[in-house]
């Protein structure tokens, strides 16, 4: 599956996208220190974000993560799940009870060498700026000891936003940050808080909005939305 998945990007997806995305990545070299996995996360403004991260992944970790995406999203239909799947290994979660016990599975990717990459916002922004961070991400890394890798991407909210179906040309750049390790004794929401001021440092001015609450409630520990 994954040199199928590599050929499918290779010869579709990534095409497909430049083809109306100019896309730049920036520190991408602060990843040369990691010598494990990883569990990369960025903000969520896009359906085509998960595209856009695996193109901005060096080869080793792009044919090696799975995306950490909502079950009621993307895996509605079935041939959007499948296609999500084949092309960039894309991971359902649900949104209330049970997304607990999707964590031992990620973990277990994780102790075997496969990276995790998730939207820590739990779902796409209504007004380009950065919401809150929920702490999925920290209780991996926390119970792994696997670093996270924070990002962010700028762009993409004037190519695709939710609302639109078809894209905008326009350019769109990626940019990693220093990967953050989990120190001893710290809980999730100091790591996902650390996380979050990570990204919103690498977006700039644009990191001091919030984009707000949807105001939507989930049953169960909201791990993830």
């Amino acid at each position: 599956m994954r040199r199928l998945r590599a050929a499918l990007q290779r010869s579709m997806l990534f095409p497909a996208l430049s083809s109306f995305c100019r896309l730049t990545v920036l520190e991408r070299e602060l990843l040369r220190s990691l010598t494990g996995p990883a569990i990369f996360v960025y903000n969520h403004v896009s359906a085509l974000d998960a595209v856009v991260m695996a193109e901005a992944l060096p080869p080793r970790y792009r044919h090696r993560s799975v995306v950490v995406a909502a079950a009621d999203s993307i895996f509605k239909r079935k041939w959007e799940a499948r296609l999500a799947q084949v092309t960039v290994d894309a991971f359902p979660i649900p949104r209330g009870g049970g997304a607990r016990a999707h964590l031992d599975y990620l973990k277990q990717l994780l102790n075997t060498n496969w990276s995790v990459i998730i939207f820590p916002e739990g779902r796409l922004t209504a007004t380009g700026a950065i919401g809150p961070f929920r702490k999925g991400a920290a209780i991996l890394a926390v119970d792994t000891g696997v670093p996270i890798v924070p990002a962010y991407v700028d762009g993409m909210y004037e190519v695709m936003p939710r609302f639109r179906r078809i894209p905008r040309p326009g350019r769109v750049t990626v940019t990693f940050g220093e990967p953050v390790a989990p120190e001893t004794g710290e809980d999730y929401d100091a790591l996902i808080a650390r996380v979050e001021n990570s990204v919103r440092a690498l977006a700039g001015p644009k990191g001091l909005a919030v984009d707000p609450p949807s105001g939507s409630k989930s049953e169960g520990p909201n791990y993830w939305y």
